[in-house]
Formats: structure tokens, C-alpha cells, sequence
């Protein structure tokens, strides 16, 4: 964010705190000269006058006691204290599941202000949610029907035609689709562009549903249905890349592979996982 004289640091356009705080003070000394970090520590019941100056660099963390503190010192609103905290537990956790979760957080909040923060969460929700692709590829299928209920039970019912309406709607405003007189929709060549921090968590949530998924139809799908196979190997480290640029490959001769096809009638996913199962002691 852009700090000018007399203007406010908007603290929802943000997803670290650190950032934040930076800013506002810095808003705050550009506007009242007399500001320092002497008077944040006094107005947010801090001892120490160098708290917040620590804390922007990283040199320490908020704990739970003095979010509420800082919270205070910055007067923010119910809503805004709620938002503050959430970024700080986003900031501060290395556990991608919980850093996903209150990111998921931040993103709705932020939606519920205004159209701008709105789109933000449908492009993030077209790359974390599953289905969102599922159904746009489904779009592409010769026998698609623009029908919520048709594309629920065509996706095994594990969604709902709400969702399905929902998503519709969400990719009509993503430009990835558009309107069609005679199937309802068809694919659209528009592209999502997000910051990093939206992607990365994203790219969790989206294999993170995938890899559910793929359990799923090992226990349920049968044979003629699946190809389910996996290699133990071992790697030299300076190989890996290797190994990775070859994987790469594959995923996209057999993507060219798929989309050479002419009247698809089904939606594959396919998944690719290389991790490691020995660690260094």
C-alpha cells in the first residue's frame, strides 16, 4: 500500500501483519509528526517502547495476550481486531494445514467488504476447490448439460447443484467461461492471476483435495476405472531435478495427449507424487 499525508493505512489490504504495522506506523508519523513508537506502547499497554519496532522486524512474535494489546494500540474495530489476529496466526505458523485454514479465513472476510475482495476469493477458490476445474472441464465434454443437478450427479454427487450454480457464476466472472446458445457455457481463454501467498495456499488446498479424492476412488472405483501405480526408488540428491523435469514432461505430453481427443465424454484427474520417505539423521 501506497502511504501519502492524510490518508489511512486500510488494514484489509493485507495478509501480513508485519507489512501492516510497518505501515501504519509509518502513516502515523508521516500524518502526526509527534507519533513514535513511545505512544503505541503507552496507548496498547506495552512496557517496553521497543515492542512494535521488534515485532516489524521480525525479531519477535505476537503471542495470543499481546494480539489483543496491539489490537487495542491500534483502536482498531471488532471486525478489524478479528481480521488482525488472523493474520498474525496466518503469519506466524509454519503448519501449512493451519496456515490454509486462516487464509481461508482472511480471503472470506475480505470478500464480505467489497467487490474487489470478492473477486479475490472466487479466483482463490478456483484454484484451491476441486471442483471448480472439474466442472471446467467438464464444460469442454460434447454431452455437457448447463444444468446444476446434471453436473452434481455427474460429478458422483460430491457436490451440490448449488455449489455447481455457484460455480458457474464464479467462472462466468473469472472470464474462464462464457455464455454459449447452444450448450449453455463453453470454455473461455481467460487466465487467473494472483499474489503468491494466494497461490501457494491454494496449490495445498488443491492437492490436498485431490489426494482425498484419489483414496476415494482406490476404495470405490474399479479397476477398469483407475491406474493406480507406484515405484520405492532411490535418488541421488543431484538427480532430483532430473527426476522432476522428467515428471514434468510426462504431465505434459499427456495433457497434449487428452486434449487431441475429439468428443471426450469423461473427467479424469490424473495425480503425481514424488516425495521423499527417508529423512537425514
Amino acid at each position: 500500500m501506497k502511504v501519502t499525508q492524510g490518508s489511512e493505512t486500510n488494514i484489509f489490504e493485507y495478509s501480513d501483519y508485519r507489512k501492516y504495522l510497518a505501515d501504519y506506523y509509518t502513516q502515523k508519523k508521516i500524518n502526526n509528526p509527534g507519533y513514535s513508537h513511545r505512544v503505541f506502547a503507552r496507548q496498547a499497554g506495552l512496557s517496553s517502547p521497543s515492542h512494535l519496532l521488534m515485532i516489524i522486524k521480525g525479531e519477535r512474535n505476537l503471542s495470543i495476550k499481546t494480539i489483543s494489546k496491539f489490537s487495542d494500540g491500534l483502536k482498531l474495530s471488532i471486525k478489524e481486531k478479528r481480521y488482525f489476529e488472523l493474520m498474525v496466526l496466518y503469519t506466524q505458523t509454519n503448519e501449512l494445514e493451519l496456515k490454509a485454514r486462516y487464509f481461508g479465513e482472511i480471503i472470506s472476510m475480505k470478500a464480505t467488504i467489497s467487490g474487489l475482495y470478492k473477486l479475490e476469493k472466487d479466483k482463490f477458490d478456483f484454484l484451491s476447490q476441486w471442483y471448480f476445474v472439474a466442472i471446467y472441464v467438464l464444460i469442454g465434454l460434447t454431452v455437457f448439460k448447463a444444468d446444476p443437478q446434471w453436473i452434481s450427479r455427474r460429478l458422483g454427487n460430491k457436490i451440490t447443484p448449488t455449489q455447481a450454480k455457484d460455480t458457474l457464476e464464479k467462472l462466468l466472472k473469472l472470464n474462464m467461461i462464457e455464455t454459449d446458445p447452444l450448450n449453455g457455457f463453453k470454455q473461455a481463454s481467460g487466465a487467473v492471476t494472483v499474489a503468491d501467498d494466494t497461490r501457494s495456499i491454494a496449490v495445498f488446498e488443491y492437492h490436498q483435495s485431490m489426494i482425498r479424492l484419489a483414496f476415494e476412488a482406490l476404495k470405490h472405483k474399479p479397476l477398469t476405472e483407475r491406474e493406480m501405480a507406484g515405484a520405492t526408488i532411490s535418488i541421488p540428491k543431484d538427480k532430483l531435478p532430473e527426476i522432476k523435469e522428467k515428471i514434468r514432461a510426462f504431465r505434459k505430453e499427456i495433457n497434449q495427449l487428452a486434449s487431441s481427443y475429439q468428443d471426450s465424454e469423461e473427467v479424469y484427474q490424473l495425480n503425481i507424487q514424488l516425495f521423499a520417505l527417508s529423512e537425514e539423521i
